[in-house]
């Protein structure tokens, strides 16, 4: 809002033409208006006669305010060159009524050698309208002790206003007055979750904790369900027909929706035609539906455990869009036509249909890759096509390690469970050659796809990736070494300092502490409506088209596509643009988007992109919340058993230890460390002791003891066996 507010008063707009230039529509123009009026209260803009324009703001940013268990909090400014120059200090006593993960205005108070320090102006953005927490019951009051300890406060609940809870109760509580002058919010229940402990009652807390939509209107479930099960014969008739190639999809054991399925040729010519296909959620989800606005809503699909938040209603995801096996079913398919070293050569995007085969599973095909010949390698057809699919695979991946392309293969946590339903193990996750399989062929399609759009000029949605912070790379640089490995981003592809460190540490103790420290160093991949590039992936041009089922972008980007093939009545081809070239294309056989549309696109696309990478976060915390909360509930029942593990993080209180035998990491705090004084020296990553010189280093081997669990706040501390 601020950005596109003129700088000059001559050019001043009015609330009406601001809300049009950023894509708002009329009814939207209120919430505008009170942002404006807080600007001007703080000094960010000025108004006359109805008319805003943006002033310099000396000592003012914008920024996400960060709460500390210890009672302060910082504010991460929005601006990249602010951000570059460190985090905000905000005392106890600067917070005025914001909140953590509140958006605010903050006024620089000071600015030194050891930081800046400020206080907050105003909060233009309430992150936490409804909080969950346990609910109190006193003598005199009622109060909420929020689960999320960096929200600061008790909130204040009148006793008309406790929908029954009782004293312990997990409960929903909607804030009904921010706090004001050292006074405690208040706020009214709406929700009683139950006593705190009941099975299942951890995921209801994370669901609410992070603002997950987890029950669809009954508008959208109205909608979804008016929707045909059944495909019209005019609209099979205009869309390539690709029912008789042989088409499979390759998923996990327990997924429910199919939205990418495969199929490969060898054409006469010996090159690869490779086919992904991808569910045409856009042929049902059409915009300015309500399907749509609460799809852009949830933002993406979220997956737990034992239950998943879709981000369609089930008769969609699950039946209509899904590429369920020996059914007809709707698609837009990127064709490509590859050479012996895998490069696209051709391709044709095309609406098609499509009848899957057969549902394959990550282990059945790998079973099939690992034994061709063996009793259990399914029919020799789908055998044939999967042998050729993993000769293909390594070309692609050959490609694109020449290309720097960084491969981190990092696994992840898996929970086992026992007959009764309990956690019986966390082991990491087996990733096998049919994930790189699939992986490879949607990363190939997607490219195709952002390339296209791109050499069109066509307004899209884009997967960007930047380069890393100098200063977190020369931080990882001194982690390497002292490990005693070089690293370099120095040269014509950066990434290849990477690749060259990952390589060195293959196989050895601290592989993969070194991925993951690889991988903090680097910025977090995020939506945007102009293009970047991606970084990690070595491509100049990256996004995302797979997955519409379950990703509100990918669902953008099919709708683009869709508007450029309805314009043209004709499918788009690769030929036509000159794949080999980066330049500009002096002729296009497709007609380009007229520039209303297109500066109306990218108004809407600005604001999509920013709300999809703010759901895509929200989903990837609350996952991570609730895998934490479920390792600490196994470790609860293991305190006093001894483990080997390794040191994964040395920070001035302690040092973090991942256990071999399960894939989790607890603290040994220095209070532990007794019989010596412990000296932090965080350049070199380890703790010194000051008498003995004893030390406990990053990627040392050590055993340990379980000492205590806390379960509710998903922490697991260690003790170190001497």
């Amino acid at each position: 809002m601020l950005e596109a507010l003129p700088k000059s008063k001559d050019r001043a707009i009015t609330p009406a033409r601001l809300a049009a230039a950023l894509g708002f529509d009329r009814d939207e123009e209120a919430p505008i208006r009170e942002c404006l009026d807080e600007f001007v209260r703080v000094g960010l803009a000025s108004a006359k006669s109805g008319r805003f324009h943006r002033k310099s703001g000396h000592g003012l940013l914008i920024g996400t305010l960060r709460g500390t268990r210890s009672g302060h909090a910082f504010v991460v400014p929005d601006d990249d060159r602010e951000r570059a120059q460190g985090d905000v200090y905000i005392g106890e006593e600067s917070l005025g009524q914001a909140l953590h993960g509140d958006t605010v205005v903050v006024r620089i108070t000071r600015s030194g050698a050891r930081g800046r320090s400020g206080s907050v102006q105003s909060v233009l953005h309430r992150a936490n309208l409804t909080v969950v927490g346990r609910f109190i019951r006193l003598k005199s009051e009622c109060l909420v002790s929020p689960i999320e300890e960096k929200l600061l406060y008790e909130i204040s609940i009148s006793p008309a206003d406790t929908l029954g809870a009782q004293d312990g109760d997990i409960v929903n509580v909607e804030i009904t007055r921010s706090p004001i002058a050292g006074r405690l919010p208040r706020g009214r229940v709406i929700e009683v979750l139950g006593p705190e402990g009941v099975p299942g009652i951890d995921l209801e807390i994370i669901i609410r904790k992070h603002h997950l939509p987890s029950i669809f209107p009954d508008s959208v479930l109205a909608e979804a369900d008016a929707i045909p099960e059944t495909i019209p014969a005019d609209e099979a008739a205009r869309r390539l027909d690709l029912r008789d190639k042989l088409t499979i999809t390759i998923d996990g054991e327990t997924a429910r929706d199919f939205d990418d399925a495969v199929s490969l040729e060898i054409l006469p010519s010996g090159r690869w035609l490779l086919g992904v296909h991808i569910a045409d959620v856009s042929h049902y989800v059409r915009e300015d539906t309500v399907l749509d606005a609460e799809a852009l809503r949830r933002g993406t699909s979220v997956y737990f455990p034992e239950k998943a938040i879709p981000m369609l209603p089930e008769r969609l995801s699950n039946l209509i869009c899904s590429l369920n096996p020996r059914v007809d079913r709707l698609t837009m398919s990127a064709l490509m036509e590859l050479d012996s070293r895998g490069k696209v050569t051709d391709y044709r995007l095309a609406p098609t249909i499509i009848k899957s085969a057969e549902r394959m599973t990550y282990t059945a095909v790998n079973a099939i890759l690992s034994d061709p010949e063996g009793e259990e390698a399914g029919s020799a057809h789908i055998r044939a096509m999967l042998v050729k699919m993993h000769e293909l695979t390594k070309v692609l991946i050959q490609r694109r390690s020449e290309r720097g392309a960084i491969d981190f293969d990092l696994p992840e946590a898996e929970l086992l469970f026992n007959d009764e339903g309990q956690i019986g193990g966390i082991v990491r996750s087996e990733r096998n050659i049919a994930h790189r399989l699939i992986e490879e062929f949607m990363l190939l399609a997607n490219e195709t796809v952002a390339t296209h759009l791109e050499k069109l000029d066509v307004p899209a949605l884009y997967r960007t990736h930047e380069e890393p912070d100098p200063s977190k790379i020369e931080e990882f640089q001194d982690v390497a070494s002292s490990f005693g490995h070089k690293f370099s981003m120095h040269g014509p592809v950066p990434q290849r300092g990477f690749q060259h460190l990952l390589r060195q540490v293959e196989g050895r103790p601290e592989e993969r502490m070194l991925s993951y420290l690889m991988l903090r160093s680097m910025e977090r991949a995020r939506y945007l409506a102009k293009n970047l590039g991606h970084f990690g992936l070595a491509m100049a041009t990256y996004t995302h088209f797979t997955s519409p089922i379950r990703r509100y972008p990918d669902l953008i980007v099919h709708r683009i596509l869709r508007e450029l093939l309805e314009s043209d009545q004709q499918d788009l081809r690769g030929r036509d643009l000159d794949l080999g070239r980066r330049a500009s294309l002096k002729r296009v056989s497709f007609p380009v988007v007229p520039e209303d549309r297109g500066e109306e696109l990218r108004r809407t696309l600005g604001r999509i992109a920013a709300q999809s990478s703010e759901r895509e976060r929200a989903a990837d915390a609350a996952e991570q919340e609730l895998m934490d909360w479920r390792k600490a509930e196994f470790m609860a029942e293991h305190i006093g058993e001894d483990f080997s593990g390794v040191i994964t993080s040395v920070k001035e209180y302690g040092f973090y230890v991942e256990l071999d035998e399960y894939f989790l990491e607890g603290l040994v705090h220095i209070s532990t460390l007794t019989g010596e004084t412990y000296e932090y020296q965080a350049r070199k990553h380890r703790l010194v002791g000051t008498r003995t010189g004893s030390m406990f280093r990053l990627g040392d081997v050590i055993r340990v003891m379980v000492d205590r669990v806390d379960r509710a706040r998903h922490l697991i501390d260690f003790s170190v066996l001497r």
